[in-house]
């Protein structure tokens, strides 16, 4: 497997684009051999840690979609990074400059100049192929531009290092706008489509974790579906404070086409997924209770067969942070989901169940209330009276006694904060491999699948046709319902969804369900401008056990988070800005 861990170098800079000192690494010692530079290419994979769960830093194991409406952490513990969001105390230097903060930006930079370095250098090397110099040129491209990227959805437009910067003169760079930062991002991403020798998809199990064509793609298809979205594609930015400036965080004009860009760049990356040089589809292991667990979690000889991208991990006592709380389990619970989560999943028929009125169960059945939902909820979410593979025995006790005093095990009397936990991420849980940390393989943090890519094409497909009460193209049903279908949902039903307003709706939940705590919830309501959906309310469900064991289920209020209008970018580090060279800092910060 890649071996994203090893470090070859370790930047130091102050300045997140001052030139590394020569003292720190023989430049020329790196480029005399190709075992040499492929060490220092994997050290740009280090910089790539924008999510990975099994780490204890960023958020300090909370996940960003935990700070989403979607989630929450453990509110007994307040070190989760979480928490500064759903509480309002967000600092700038804590969230864009810190190990356990959202974002290190100074990190893309490192990872930026070790790309260009090697673009620059890589053709000097002796013992290396044409086609090895071109597959790393094309590798050190495509995490330039994944960088880029991550920067555009967190800042909006950036200073674009275009070059390996060789003197600090070289550093004087300011903040480009959104409408050239993401052109850029699209020029290198068709660089690397059209550059030789660099494979379609990665089929060998030992490079499973490496850039491709397939992720360029799909870097371009993120990159245009987050430009035709309303957060850049709009007349007025979120925020007036910049004036003239504006431009650095909207890109002032409101273009329907920007759409249809995004349509066509998500349908490129599909195409080419699925032609017989990528050999990719959507996981179906004709399991239609474990298809998305294995879509997520299972490398592709297990059946997975729709992975582009993945951060690795391993398998470490962290998977403890992630259990939920109480026997047998005995975690700390860092990411749990909210009823708002809940209440997103349909029911296998295609309807949705109404939480206000169906609200107690028959005797001894814990799990009334989720028996008939959609599939997937079960391989995400932890519930009342759910019993793993593992633990045949034992089940989930989420309830508080008929008085209302905490009894359920895994509930209120562990300390636990909401009703429900999260199972995914807590590999082996589902698949009966192992209930603790598995040793015979290391865990990853999904980065990007084929799912996202049919998600992308449908939301660009049905804003981009019609008007709010036009019916969407056949294609925007087709490409959810292939994903529905293939977790044992119904294909959605025309007569219900039947306007662009209600199939975005749907695809905003279907997003929500299908990439949940992959980081896509909190980005996307950015996106989307929909910043009220942070506030809440954020709901919980009370479950009781009565005496004649029959549950209730009562929905009600747990907390209205505090939302700002500058929390839609990020700010860059209050320490670079201050620093007087000319940065702008994103309005409110």
């Amino acid at each position: 497997m890649l071996a994203t861990g090893y470090v070859f170098i370790t930047p130091s800079c102050d300045s997140y684009l001052e030139f590394p000192l020569v003292s720190e690494f023989n430049e020329d010692s790196v480029f005399s051999k190709r075992v040499n530079v492929e060490k220092y290419l994997m050290h740009m994979y280090v910089y790539n840690n924008a999510k990975l769960p099994f780490a204890s830093s960023r958020l300090d194991r909370s996940l960003l979609d935990a700070a989403s409406d979607i989630g929450s952490s453990l509110y007994v513990q307040s070190a989760y990074g979480a928490h500064k969001f759903n509480k309002g105390t967000v600092t700038a230097e804590w969230v864009s400059n810190e190990s356990m903060g959202e974002d290190v930006f100074y990190n893309h930079y490192k990872a930026i100049r070790i790309g260009w370095k090697l673009i620059d250098r890589v053709d000097e090397v002796p013992d290396a192929t044409q086609a090895q110099k071109d597959r790393i040129k094309a590798d050190a491209k495509t995490m330039i531009a994944m960088h880029y990227f991550e920067m555009l959805k967190r800042y909006g437009g950036v200073p674009l290092v275009k070059k390996a910067l060789l003197s600090s003169g070289d550093a004087a760079i300011l903040r480009s706008s959104v409408d050239e930062t993401y052109k850029y991002i699209i020029q290198l991403c068709d660089e690397v489509i059209a550059a030789p020798n660099f494979p379609v998809v990665i089929k060998d199990k030992n490079e499973f974790g490496r850039a491709s064509k397939a992720l360029a793609m799909g870097i371009k298809s993120r990159t245009l579906l987050l430009i035709a979205s309303p957060l850049f594609n709009n007349n007025r930015p979120y925020l007036d404070n910049l004036g003239a400036n504006s431009n650095l965080i909207c890109l002032m004009n409101l273009d329907n086409e920007r759409w249809k860009m995004a349509a066509d760049a998500a349908l490129q990356a599909i195409d080419s997924c699925e032609s017989g040089t990528g050999g990719m589809m959507l996981t179906n292991t004709g399991n239609n209770d474990m298809n998305y667990t294995n879509a997520y979690q299972q490398f592709p000889s297990k059946g997975n067969t729709e992975m582009i991208m993945v951060f690795l991990g391993s398998a470490t006592n962290n998977f403890l942070n992630w259990k939920p709380r109480g026997a047998p389990f005995n975690g700390f619970s860092s990411n749990v989901p909210t009823f708002n989560y809940v209440e997103m999943f349909q029911k296998k028929d295609g309807t949705y169940r109404d939480w206000d009125n169906d609200t107690i169960s028959p005797v001894n059945q814990p799990s009334y209330p989720y028996k008939d939902l959609d599939p997937r909820f079960a391989q995400i979410i932890g519930f009342n009276g759910q019993i793993y593979p593992e633990l045949t025995t034992t089940s989930l006790e989420v309830y508080d006694d008929a008085a209302g005093n905490p009894s359920g095990k895994n509930g209120k009397k562990a300390n636990a904060q909401f009703t429900h936990y999260l199972n995914k991420f807590i590999y082996g849980y589902l698949d009966n491999t192992s209930f603790t940390a598995p040793k015979a393989w290391r865990p990853y943090t999904p980065y990007l699948r084929l799912t996202e890519l049919y998600l992308n094409r449908a939301e660009a497909l049905n804003e981009y046709y019609g008007n709010e009460d036009s019916k969407p193209v056949d294609e925007v049903y087709a490409r959810i319902n292939a994903i529905r279908q293939r977790s044992g949902m119904l294909d959605l039903d025309e007569n219900v969804f039947n306007t662009k307003t209600k199939v975005r709706e749907l695809i905003q939940r279907e997003r929500a369900i299908e990439l949940g705590f992959e980081d896509s919830r909190f980005f996307d309501l950015k996106r989307w401008r929909l910043g009220n959906k942070f506030r809440g309310p954020i709901y919980d469900l009370k479950i009781k056990k009565l005496a004649n064991n029959r549950y209730t289920f009562t929905k009600y209020v747990y907390e209205v988070r505090p939302w700002f209008e500058n929390y839609y970018l990020h700010p860059f580090p209050v320490s670079e800005v201050n620093k007087q060279y000319g940065l702008i800092q994103n309005p409110g910060w």
